[in-house]
């Protein structure tokens, strides 16, 4: 049975969250060991940036999961076929030299 629009809005949420927790801790080490934290302590510093990647990539993953979701009954039979490209004939590959 395939999953509803919601539990496929909930996955991505969760893949996006994992990658988004994954960066946030790359890019708030770097920043960490470059800058410094400053006033805040450097574990306040490090989950700020990775609650703050983590909202954001599970946002964008949850509502490019709906919009890439594809609803079963919409479909037709020859929705998985291949496509067929028309082209036009090369008309002529040869090349001619002419003497000026």
């Amino acid at each position: 049975m395939e999953p509803s629009t919601f539990e496929k809005m909930k996955m991505g949420a969760a893949m996006g969250g994992t990658v988004g927790l994954c960066i946030g801790f790359v890019f708030g080490s770097i920043s960490l060991m470059r800058f410094g934290s400053g006033n805040k302590s450097p574990i306040s510093m490090l989950s700020q940036y990775m609650i703050g990647s983590a909202a954001s990539f599970g946002f964008f993953m949850s509502i490019g999961s709906v919009v890439r979701s594809e609803n079963r009954l919409a479909t037709t039979p020859n929705m998985h076929l291949p496509v067929v490209i028309n082209q036009r004939p090369m008309l002529n590959n040869k090349i001619k030299y002419t003497k000026e």
